[in-house]
């Protein structure tokens, strides 16, 4: 029997290895603009924000400073890929979120990285992947 520490390292190998794979395809959002990680980063944070985030929630998801942030949106805001608003009265406070276009190309990049990758999971039963993706999120709950 494996002990809890091996355990761990096993899951962070496969991680890892899923990881490569996913960086492995050619295919990247935005091809006409050459975004650099951290900028992909951002854009996928903001997409699976349930609503637009402050830069300040953002610099926390990405465990950057606030200052990176900012310099990160204003590379993307000319880029036309986020938008900022500022909801409510206070207009110190800044709302960031993807343009539509932006969210459109996320979420094709997205479909097409599952549908690549989707074979991987094939002996795994429905169960089992729901579990699993049950597992993962939980470190997050």
């Amino acid at each position: 029997m494996l002990d809890r520490f091996t355990l761990i390292a096993k899951v962070l190998e496969e991680a890892a290895q899923i990881g490569r794979e996913l960086t492995a395809g050619r295919s990247r959002p935005f091809g006409s603009h050459h975004l650099s990680r951290s900028q992909l980063e951002v854009l996928f944070v903001i997409a699976h924000a349930p609503e637009p985030i402050s830069a300040g929630a953002l610099a926390g998801a990405l465990t950057v400073t606030p200052g990176a942030v900012t310099q990160l949106v204003a590379g993307l805001r000319e880029l036309g890929l986020v938008e900022i608003s500022t909801p409510g009265d206070d207009a110190r406070v800044r709302a960031i979120s993807l343009t539509a276009d932006a969210r459109a190309q996320v979420g094709t990049f997205e479909h097409d990285q599952v549908a690549r990758l989707a074979p991987r999971f094939d002996g795994l039963r429905t169960s089992e992947l729901r579990r699993l993706a049950e597992l993962l999120a939980k470190r997050r709950g």
